[in-house]
């Protein structure tokens, strides 16, 4: 895997075979436009790592000191203008501004947490497949986060997108992809992991409390959260593309927190509270008793399953009076 950065002394271990001062014309035209979408900077290392896994299928990864806006969304403009990329490439900013979670709710980004991005190119599948993509990125940083603390932790997942250790908060995932005629054409995925550091965001139904690995007790350096989290995404695609959607559908489902839970639905407009301050209001509420093949949840004494919305736990909205 050829890795391009600006800060090679913080993440020595992605090039074990050394750093070469590079500049960005000597660079291959794709390279090129890869760093110009996403290095604040002009002048940038390169080096050789080893790919995370499976062997061969990550191609690059881009690091930077700190990104000055959303990489998601850098990537996907650029992806929008038909950006060439050699094949599957991650992009991995240690500080950054301008991050945010579904819906454009900001994301805290401090030095010490995981901020990733990652395009998987022409992934070999057809578009009617295109609904599983969203379990991907969340069940692989589950995936991850048990690899690297050597199961001591085993966080779940709160529907959607939501990746909570303990109650708490420490993770979040966001995912796009573009089709042309009946095949994906690409993959556009974000991960945010709070390693070292649980950013102070007030309580929500939504988000009573934020946590993160350091505050479990099992330190974690972020450079192995980058290994982890790649060869976690390698796999589960991989065997997506190879397997069908069966098994991911199963990690999904066994990584829940929500089935077996009363729940609230809240309309998805809403960010945690209403204009005005006040708590917004639960449309639905109900026990989870599954997750259908397209995410749907399957709630009792609700006819249709729900597609869309946002949850909170229904012990928890009544702390909140609601």
């Amino acid at each position: 895997m050829r890795v391009l950065s600006d800060c090679p002394d913080r993440v020595p271990e992605l090039a074990p075979g050394g750093w070469s001062e590079a500049r960005v014309a000597s660079l291959s035209v794709g390279d090129q436009a890869l760093w110009r979408a996403l290095g604040p900077r002009d002048r940038l290392w390169c080096g050789t790592g080893p790919d995370p896994g499976p062997p061969g299928f990550w191609s690059r990864a881009v690091i930077v000191a700190e990104a000055p806006s959303s990489q998601f969304d850098t990537l996907r403009e650029a992806l929008a203008r038909d950006l060439a990329l050699p094949g599957p490439i991650a992009s991995v900013a240690l500080s950054g501004r301008g991050f945010h979670g579904q819906r454009g709710r900001p994301w805290l980004s401090p030095s010490g947490n995981l901020h990733l991005c990652a395009v998987l190119p022409g992934p070999g599948l057809a578009a009617r497949e295109a609904r599983s993509l969203p379990m991907l990125p969340a069940v692989a940083l589950v995936d991850a986060v048990r690899d690297m603390t050597g199961g001591a932790l085993r966080p779940g997942i709160k529907w959607v997108n939501d990746v909570l250790l303990d109650g708490r908060k420490i993770g979040g995932v966001l995912t796009a992809t573009q089709t042309q005629g009946d095949r994906v054409s690409s993959v556009l995925l974000g991960i945010g992991l709070n390693v070292e550091t649980a950013p102070a965001v007030p309580p929500t139904p939504f988000v009573p409390s934020v946590g993160c690995l350091a505050d479990a007790g099992t330190p974690v350096a972020v450079t192995d959260a980058v290994v982890c989290v790649l060869a976690a995404l390698g796999r589960r695609m991989t065997d997506l593309v190879g397997g069908g959607p069966e098994a991911l559908l199963g990690a999904y489902r066994d990584a829940s927190l929500v089935i077996g839970r009363e729940v609230c639905v809240f309309e998805e407009s809403a960010p945690g509270e209403t204009p005005d301050g006040s708590p917004p209001s639960p449309v639905l509420r109900g026990t989870v008793r599954g997750i259908a093949p397209d995410l749907s949840l399957i709630l009792d004494g609700v006819e249709t399953p729900v597609a869309s919305g946002r949850i909170a736990f229904a012990e928890i909205c009544r702390r909140f009076g609601l």
